[in-house]
């Protein structure tokens, strides 16, 4: 694209491509300039049409292609006719062009008006004829020629005159250089392979030689000069020696390679370019004509979009848009937003190739030459689907905080508000009791269920409060003995396992000793053990065991497992909720398990379990160990 521009900004030069057979098929600002044909009015043509008749007769234009096929490039000098006819003088370089596999896919075609040069020069030979007869005339227009060296050469080429213009460009005065071979002017490798006189051999042999390269001045400086040497004969037609005309074209010359300079390191940007948007795959990055058709294609609107290139280019971008937007317009609503404002920016659904659709942000921005022509529009896309996902989750966890957050004030209300009213219904049950005197013993069974209800409600109380403990309370770590704590417990919950006639055994330990909170622990081992003996199956003696293990990933495993009746596969996953229990039948807070659940989320740690109904269970808790404790 860039190339481009540059190549409509060249106002002096002809410049355009040719297919193999010598059809135009670009046309710049330039050619029109130059040659007067518009694009329309020339592409398609053969080039043969800037020709003269005689030149076409004998079929000059192919020899051009012809010599630059042969030689990888061809220069020529002569006249060429423009639209209206008329004739102008031009410089011509044709150079072949190859694809990536050397094959010639057409030729360049780089030609330049010299018509005011070639004017020039005639008008120079013209006077020269006219004044040679008249050598005093001639010796001042030649001297009075400053933008030319203009001097004579002996046969041998020795310098034999000089002017103001020669001494300007090489430096020389006239007394210096005169009767000195004239390759004091020429590089040492060109004296070395005898070209200077090579250029005196073939000016004898067809009258004129004409050559550009470097020539050096006076003070060792090089210059790159258009050289024009034509041999003088006497009336006897003797040679007299050379007519020699040097002109300084440095600037030209820097101004051609700055060009080449810039058209390689453009084709090499416009590489880089191509290379760096193909590679980048978390963008869709494409370019669309005007119309809004799809002109390029990297590999990340493949990934994103789910198209090959060759089956997207050349498609109107409306086909990424569900039906009901291209119905309403949006797409090119969407382009003439970009051009209103110079960019437009959207968050919406777009469609994959598969049908799926995808949330994406696009960016559209319209893109102009240098005479602010639009050209088209860059586009580029980025699924964001995983953010909005991410968006819609972090919106449910603060959701899901919230509630927590209620539930945490609700555990916390309820544990201190409702002490007080418990206690008054002991007070009240006792008095009761007191009053009936000798009528208590009717009322046994009812009054021994209202103490139960009583010590079931405050055992929920106390779990409760425990509940809260937990969120306010941040316990210290210290080393924890297992086995001592285990006997701790047993002795804690001695009325239930001899109710129960349980057994309780200790297998194998892998490590006996724990850094963790001891009150925590304690709160973790007696509420397994606890529900191991509650949820105990009605035919068998309840069984209980404890294992310690360290795994292949460095965590501390403790395992309480048991014979009892077993956890549905639907309820493993509520069984750590608050008030929730597997079994209804048997009597408790249904707070246990979400305060072992509650302790563990707190250190990071983790439970996992494993049951079968009428089989039993196994919890296994997962201790991060990180460090010894000091």
């Amino acid at each position: 694209m860039r190339y481009r521009l540059i190549i409509e900004s060249l106002k002096d030069y002809a410049v355009f491509l040719l297919d193999p057979a010598g059809y135009v098929v670009s046309w710049s600002p330039g050619a029109q300039r130059i040659k007067q044909y518009t694009a329309d009015d020339i592409i398609g043509k053969h080039f043969s049409i800037f020709y003269t008749s005689e030149a076409k007769a004998s079929d000059y234009p192919a020899y051009e292609l012809k010599e630059a096929k042969a030689r990888g490039r061809f220069e020529d000098e002569g006249w060429r006719i423009r639209k209206d006819g008329s004739a102008f003088w031009a410089n011509v370089i044709i150079t072949p062009v190859y694809d990536d596999e050397k094959k010639l896919i057409g030729f360049s075609k780089v030609t330049r008006d010299l018509s005011e040069r070639k004017k020039g020069e005639d008008d120079l030979y013209k006077a020269y004829e006219e004044l040679k007869g008249n050598e005093e005339r001639y010796r001042l227009l030649v001297e009075e020629v400053t933008d030319y060296a203009i001097f004579m050469l002996d046969p041998a080429g020795h310098v034999a005159t000089w002017n103001e213009g020669a001494k300007r460009i090489k430096g020389y005065e006239a007394q210096e250089i005169i009767g000195k071979y004239f390759g004091k002017f020429y590089s040492r490798e060109a004296n070395e392979t005898g070209f200077p006189a090579y250029e005196l051999k073939m000016a004898k042999q067809v009258g004129r030689f004409e050559d550009e390269g470097w020539r050096y001045r006076k003070d060792g400086s090089a210059f790159w000069a258009n050289v024009v040497i034509t041999t003088i004969y006497n009336s006897k037609r003797e040679l007299i020696g050379f007519s020699k005309i040097t002109r300084d074209l440095t600037e030209r010359k820097k101004l051609e390679e700055q060009l080449y300079r810039t058209n390689e390191e453009l084709k090499e940007s416009e590489e880089k370019s191509r290379l760096l948007v193909n590679s980048v795959k978390d963008y869709a990055i494409i370019m669309l004509n005007p119309e809004g058709l799809i002109v390029s294609w990297n590999g990340g609107a493949e990934r994103i979009k789910g198209y090959k290139a060759a089956e997207i280019v050349g498609k109107h971008f409306s086909t990424f848009y569900s039906r009901e937007s291209i119905e309403t317009g949006f797409p090119q609503f969407e382009l003439n937003k970009a051009l209103e404002h110079g960019h437009f920016e959207d968050e919406g659904w777009r469609l994959r190739k598969d049908g799926t659709a995808f949330w994406a942000n696009i960016v559209i921005s319209p893109i102009y030459n240098t005479e602010n022509r639009l050209l088209g529009f860059a586009k580029i896309t980025r699924d964001l689907t995983e953010h909005l996902r991410n968006e819609e989750l972090m919106r449910k966890n603060k959701e899901l905080v919230r509630i927590n957050n209620d539930l945490d004030n609700f555990v916390y209300t309820a544990s201190h508000d409702l002490k007080s009213p418990i206690t008054n219904l002991e007070g009240l049950l006792m008095a009761l009791e007191e009053d009936l005197g000798s009528e208590k013993e009717k009322h046994e069974e009812l009054l021994k269920r209202m103490s139960g209800s009583i010590s079931t409600l405050k055992s929920v109380i106390a779990d409760l409060a425990d509940v809260t403990k937990l969120l306010q309370e941040k316990e210290r770590p210290e080393n924890v003995s297992i086995p001592e704590l285990l006997e701790e417990v047993k002795e804690s919950l001695r009325p239930l396992i001899n109710s129960n006639k349980a057994e309780i055994h200790v297998e194998s330990l892998e490590f006996e000793t724990l850094i963790y909170s001891r009150k925590n622990l304690r709160s973790i081992l007696f509420n397994l053990v606890a529900n191991a003996i509650k949820y105990a199956a009605p035919q068998r003696t309840p069984q209980v065991i404890i294992k310690t293990a360290l795994s292949e990933t460095g965590e501390h495993t403790l395992s309480v497992s048991d014979n009892g009746l077993g956890i549905a596969h639907s309820q493993i996953g509520k069984i750590f909720s608050m008030f929730k229990r597997a079994h209804d039948h048997v009597e408790g807070s249904g707070i246990g398990l979400y305060l072992v659940k509650k302790i563990l989320d707190n250190s990071g740690d983790r439970i996992v379990v494993e049951s079968e109904e009428g089989k039993g269970s196994v919890f296994n808790v997962y201790f991060r160990q990180l460090r010894p404790l000091l």
